[in-house]
Parts: structure tokens; C-alpha cells; sequence
């Protein structure tokens, strides 16, 4: 009685010892936050090159923050501006604007937001006089350079616009399909209201230019816009759009291969000729796809991160440690028998 007791306590030992990998292979998802800092009430800038936004996140190294300044209240002209910084091994991102066409007194929102959209923070800011040091010096310690600014069309006045966009941020993989929704004042009145020209890109800046007309034919005074990186510039038509509505490519810069990850204007015109000045701005923002890393160990290679696996077929580090795990709970269970069999 007492051999069989030994056994049975013996089996349960190794049992639990096969599973112990099984529960160490399962890691924790931790949440994402993302934070702007600031003294006051407000963000506050300097009408002048280089200004300097910075912040905090709880991320991992290397996340890209993705930032947007965008005019509010009695601002004129209208400008949107984005940038992106990088999360530090401080937890720390600083990022860059050029303020020196902005007026002291101008006032903006700015949103913050990690990569992957989990989080985002958002503030009001103000332009102030530029006095003797306007900052002109780039943030230090971030781990990438600060991107080249996007530039800032001007618009019309936003209140008397008759079309806009629905959002001015349109984020997208590389080889994805990005929507820009359009919202139409008036739509099927006779004072073009129900079209807008949507040109995204610039040949000279970017490389790339695409210039569509979209009709709101429904008449529901909305419309949704999508692009498909993968073909854009490459012959295949990439436009099309919600039911009931229409859209007719007018011009496109033909490409050899897929958009490249950048930021590229996105302007928009009312009516169904390109004339004026734009009465919205938005940026298209194109992002590499997060591909997965191999990391040297002492006992060879094993993947980190996120994306498309590399050497384990696409199961990733979770799969791999329950493989493992499996190995060890056969081999326990079978070694278990063992113990028990009379």
C-alpha cells in the first residue's frame, strides 16, 4: 500500500512538472498608454522652426508615435500638420513641427497615438511670439531621425466648406486598403456639392500623385473613399468607393512596385474640378507591416515580436512553447503510466 502511495505521489510530481512549461509559455499582454507632456493648460509652441513636442508611453522600444496637429477655432489659414516620434528605453518619444508660417495666437489640437491605434492621448495647444531661442534644436535620445515635416496646405474657411473629410488621418499597412470617408454639404443641389476631387500625393515631394473625382450619387451626403496600396500606380484601377456613390481616376503616377511607407497629402476640392486652394487637407500614412525578428540566444535562434513568422512557419514564440510544452507532457504522462502501472 504504502509502494502504490509513493507512486501516485511521485506521477503527480512529474505530471506537474510537464505542465509547468506549458503555463510559462503564455506571457501576459500588457496595455498600452501614451501621454503628452505639458506645463499649464495647454500645449504651447513658438512660431518658429523645430518646435518640439514631447511625451511619455508605456510601450515597448521602438513603437512610433503617430502625431497629429491640427487648427481649431478662428485659425486661419487652416493647417494640419503630422510627424512621428519613437518610444525610447526611457519610455520617453519627442518629435518636431515647423511652426514658422503660424501666426502667435493660432490655436491647434494635438493627438498622440501609438502605431497600432491601442492608444492615444490628446491636447489643446497655442502658438506664442517667437522671443530670442525658438528651440531650433532637434529633441536627442530618440532612436530614429525626426521625419521631414508634411507640408501645410491651406483651405477655406471649415464653415462654409462643402465638402470635408471625415477624418484627416488615414492610416494604413503597406499593401493595404485605406478609407477616407467624405462628408458633402448640399449633396444633389447645382452648386457641385455633390462632388469632390480627392487628390492624394504630390509627384514633385513624393513621387507619387493620384487625382480622382467622387460623386455622392445617392445623395446621403457621405461618401467613402478607398485606396488599395498594393496596386496603386501599378495599371489596376486602386479606387473605389460605398455603395451608390462613384468615382472616376483623372490622373495617376505609374509605379514599378508598391507604395513605399510614407506620409502623403491627401487635399481635397470641391466641386469636380481641381481649382483653388483646397478646402481640406489629410495625410495618407502608410506604415510598414510589423514583421518578426530573430534574436541570437546562447542555444541558438529564437523569434521575438510580432508579424509574420520566420523560422517557425508562422507559429510564433507562443506556438513553439507549446510544442515544447507538449513534448513534455507526453513524455510526462507516458512516464506517469509508468509509475502507476502495477
Amino acid at each position: 500500500m504504502r509502494s502504490r502511495l509513493s507512486r501516485l505521489l511521485l506521477a503527480a510530481a512529474v505530471l506537474t512538472a510537464a505542465l509547468a512549461p506549458a503555463v510559462l509559455a503564455t506571457p501576459a499582454a500588457a496595455d498600452q498608454s501614451v501621454d503628452i507632456d505639458y506645463d499649464g493648460e495647454r500645449v504651447t509652441v513658438a512660431n518658429g522652426s523645430s518646435q518640439v513636442v514631447r511625451g511619455t508611453a508605456d510601450a515597448r522600444v521602438g513603437t512610433e508615435i503617430v502625431l497629429r496637429v491640427r487648427s481649431a477655432g478662428d485659425t486661419e489659414p487652416v493647417f494640419l500638420k503630422t510627424a512621428t516620434g519613437v518610444v525610447t528605453e526611457n519610455g520617453t518619444w519627442a518629435a518636431s513641427f515647423d511652426f514658422s508660417s503660424q501666426s502667435a495666437g493660432d490655436t491647434f489640437t494635438l493627438r498622440a497615438r501609438t502605431e497600432n491605434g491601442s492608444a492615444e492621448a490628446n491636447a489643446e495647444g497655442e502658438v506664442v511670439a517667437c522671443g530670442g531661442d525658438c528651440a531650433d534644436a532637434t529633441p536627442s535620445g530618440t532612436p530614429t531621425p525626426i521625419p521631414e515635416q508634411t507640408p501645410t496646405p491651406t483651405r477655406t474657411d471649415e464653415s462654409t466648406a462643402p465638402v470635408a473629410f471625415g477624418e484627416n488621418i488615414f492610416l494604413v499597412d503597406r499593401g493595404g486598403v485605406a478609407a477616407i470617408p467624405i462628408a458633402f454639404e448640399g449633396g444633389g443641389d447645382d452648386d457641385g456639392t455633390d462632388a469632390a476631387v480627392v487628390v492624394i500625393g504630390n509627384e514633385s515631394t513624393s513621387n507619387y500623385e493620384l487625382e480622382a473625382v467622387v460623386r455622392d450619387d445617392d445623395g446621403d451626403g457621405e461618401a467613402v473613399l478607398y485606396v488599395d496600396t498594393s496596386i496603386a500606380g501599378r495599371g489596376d484601377d486602386p479606387l473605389s468607393v460605398s455603395g451608390g456613390d462613384s468615382v472616376r481616376v483623372e490622373a495617376e503616377t505609374s509605379l514599378d512596385a508598391m507604395l513605399d511607407p510614407a506620409d502623403y497629402d491627401v487635399s481635397l476640392y470641391a466641386g469636380d474640378e481641381r481649382s483653388g486652394a483646397p478646402v481640406d487637407v489629410g495625410s495618407l500614412v502608410i506604415q510598414t507591416a510589423n514583421t518578426r525578428t530573430v534574436t541570437e540566444t546562447g542555444t541558438g535562434t529564437t523569434p521575438a515580436g510580432s508579424g509574420t513568422g520566420a523560422s517557425d512557419g508562422g507559429l510564433g514564440s507562443l506556438a513553439i512553447g507549446g510544442v515544447v510544452s507538449g513534448v513534455f507532457l507526453v513524455g510526462g504522462a507516458a512516464l506517469a503510466a509508468l509509475l502507476l502501472k502495477d
